[in-house]
């Protein structure tokens, strides 16, 4: 809801007493009087949806302070507001008056890993490791757990091996490294670490099964089902799924399937099962059956978003818009809350219906302010891709500033400027975000494809994919950008090793197209078009690849 200025005036007038009264002034207090003041302010701004505002006045409130009460609720709003610089500074000065305070130094850690200061942070996690555990494969196990929610997921996973190459002897460390880096998608040193765990303990289940996961998704598909299959047949319920949803991702979905309708039986597992089998049967367009197991998932009364949106996909999927939108709308938590609000979106929008797509979003981001940055990222993505590039970058223009730590935004602008032919205004954007992240391995790789894309500088482009590619030698995407540059320079045997590589991890469209292409700059068209033609049929919506066979049809 928008308020006129008088209203608003009236308003933060009402909420200025309010807080003035709950922060409790101390009458003739200039000190006391200016950290309130700050702190009200703060507050009123966090009402106007301004958290860059208030988590600025928040610091001042704190280095004003010498209240305890004071540095923790500025903390924690510098923190939920994804504040990172604020909150260094915040946890700085709360240590600065606690030094042993272990709240603030968790504080800090989570500041520190977010803005990529790998060094800093990795002082204060091992501080946490040695000051707030009984023991360090407690903080280990704890740290894996609750550092896996933070945004910079290659940044995390890269102290926490470091921290675990100290800690060599310590099972756990190693685990914990293993599973941020696979998070991280950078699965040769998840594959290592687990190696090193079962090294200290070869009779782990969880190493295990965390190493047949990477096998897996480094392609060594046989590896890992076999780890996987013993685990099975040995564990419980959760190895079997496990083991279940290896097999499809290594597409033998027909071997998956017994699993999962065992696993329907299960007490703890049947939801997990249905919303598999759900999947299997979208993906092979059984519409009729994949209803059926979302229909028995909502009757479950458990994981109904999972199934919510399983409905709406069917519904999608047959043609029934109007069905779809209003069950994508219904998804309000959980891990497929933006995606879902986003396909409602991007459904209205297909109908001409901006107005209505653009309140939808706004009364869910007003209900999920956390969401906020997910959803502009995605909103200005498919408002670029509709032509609106101008509306996009003034969306963007109006969020960034208040997340000015988070990277999703400057992506996005790139993004947004790139589709709409602003070569160089998007790489001066990925310029500046390299500037502040100059080690940080997916703006190297974003700013060198973009580069490479455009046909400019390509020895630079192919200097940073590779310094790219050597933080994250399994990425699928950075193995299909090098792939790209070297095509770009002409150097087609090397760029097919690359891409191929690539496509055999992830048969991405885009590494599809780029496959087809260096298949055709090789003379083998035939290939090219049967690689254009199987995408394709994978992702039909997908523009490139239509407009790619369209103008290559098999008569050429």
């Amino acid at each position: 809801m928008r308020y006129s200025d008088f209203m608003w005036q009236r308003f933060s007038q009402g909420l200025f007493g309010v807080l003035l009264g709950a922060f409790g002034l101390l009458a003739g207090c200039a000190g006391a009087g200016k950290v309130n003041e700050q702190m009200v302010w703060a507050e009123v701004a966090l009402e106007r949806g301004q958290p860059a505002v208030a988590s600025r006045a928040y610091g001042r409130a704190a280095s004003l302070s010498r209240d305890a009460a004071v540095w923790e609720r500025a903390a924690r709003v510098a923190f939920e507001q994804s504040q990172y610089r604020e909150l260094a500074g915040i946890a700085k000065v709360w240590l600065n008056h606690d030094p042993k305070n272990e709240t603030a130094q968790r504080f800090l850690a989570v500041a520190l890993l977010e803005l990529d200061d790998r060094v800093a942070a990795k002082a204060s996690v091992r501080h946490l490791i040695q000051s707030a555990y009984p023991s360090p494969a407690e903080a280990f196990d704890s740290l894996a757990r609750s550092l896996a929610e933070l945004h910079n997921e290659a940044g995390v996973a890269f102290v926490m091996r470091s921290l675990a190459m100290d800690d060599a002897h310590e099972p756990a460390a190693q685990l914990a490294a293993a599973s941020l880096s696979l998070q991280a998608g950078d699965v040769g040193a998840a594959l290592v670490a687990t190696e090193r765990a079962l090294g200290l303990r070869p009779v782990w289940p969880e190493a295990r099964s965390l190493q047949a996961r990477a096998q897996v998704a480094l392609g060594h598909c046989a590896e890992g089902l076999s780890s996987a299959a013993l685990l099975a047949a040995e564990g419980g319920d959760s190895d079997r799924l496990v083991y279940a949803w290896l097999l499809i991702r290594c597409d033998r979905p027909a071997e998956a399937r017994p699993y999962l309708s065992d696993l329907t039986r299960s007490r703890s597992f049947r939801a997990q099962a249905l919303e598999a089998l759900g999947g299997l049967d979208l993906d092979a367009h059984r519409l009729d059956d994949a209803l059926a197991h979302y229909n028995e998932l909502m009757a479950l009364g458990r994981n109904t978003e999972a199934a919510t949106y399983g409905l709406a996909l069917v519904a999608e999927r047959r043609g029934d818009r109007e069905r779809a939108v209003s069950l994508y709308r219904r998804v309000l938590t959980g891990s497929r809350a933006v995606t879902a609000q986003l396909r409602a979106y991007r459904l209205l929008l297909d109908q001409g219906m901006e107005l209505q797509a653009a309140y939808a979003l706004d009364m869910f981001v007003a209900n999920s302010p956390d969401d906020r940055v997910e959803v502009t990222a995605g909103r200005a993505d498919l408002l670029a891709d509709r032509g609106q590039a101008a509306a996009a970058l003034a969306l963007l223009q109006r969020v960034m500033p208040q997340y000015p730590d988070r990277q999703e935004l400057g992506f996005s602008k790139a993004t947004v400027l790139e589709k709409d032919g602003q070569i160089p205004a998007a790489i001066a954007q990925l310029r500046e975000m390299l500037a502040h992240r100059p080690t940080d391995a997916t703006t190297q790789n974003a700013l060198g494809f973009t580069l490479a894309e455009h046909g400019l500088k390509l020895d630079e482009a192919e200097r940073l994919i590779r310094s790219a590619l050597k933080a994250r030698p399994d990425s699928a995407a950075m193995q299909d950008s090098l792939g790209w540059v070297l095509y770009r320079r002409g150097q087609l045997s090397e760029a097919l090793r690359f891409v191929s590589a690539a496509y055999a991890l992830d048969a991405d469209p885009e590494i599809a197209l780029h496959l087809g292409w260096v298949r055709w700059g090789l003379g083998d068209q035939a290939e090219a078009r049967r690689i254009w033609r199987a995408a394709l049929a994978q992702s039909p919506a997908e523009k490139r690849l239509q407009s790619v066979i369209a103008q290559h049809p098999e008569s050429l």
